[in-house]
């Protein structure tokens, strides 16, 4: 929902701020939604985005220009990687510990 907001309110306008800061608050959700998936409780955010998978928010956020075509291309970019994210994350096998079953 934040992406959606920030797609129509935001990015169509080149606001380029408003945009890269709704696009890092919906990696942030999305990174808990994953590592919750995991069940692993995170208590140190400082790591988040790396163990969730989704470091590659940095990539598009460094290629942001305050073009309506570049931001509205980015909030479709990470929205697909985000959701691809924490769809992944919902089909990993579990252990009856809590922690991923290993695949070997």
């Amino acid at each position: 929902m934040t992406l959606a907001y920030a797609r129509e309110a935001h990015a169509r306008h080149g606001h380029l701020t408003d945009t890269a800061g709704a696009i890092a608050v919906s990696a942030c959700q999305a990174a808990h939604a994953v590592m919750a998936a995991r069940r692993r409780w995170v208590i140190n955010e400082k790591t988040l985005l790396e163990r969730a998978g989704l470091r590659g928010v940095d990539d598009v956020l460094a290629g942001l220009a305050a073009r309506p075509d570049s931001l509205v291309r980015a909030i479709d970019d990470v929205s697909a990687m985000l959701h691809g994210a924490v769809t992944r994350s919902h089909r990993e096998p579990r252990a009856r510990s809590g922690r991923p079953a290993s695949r070997g």
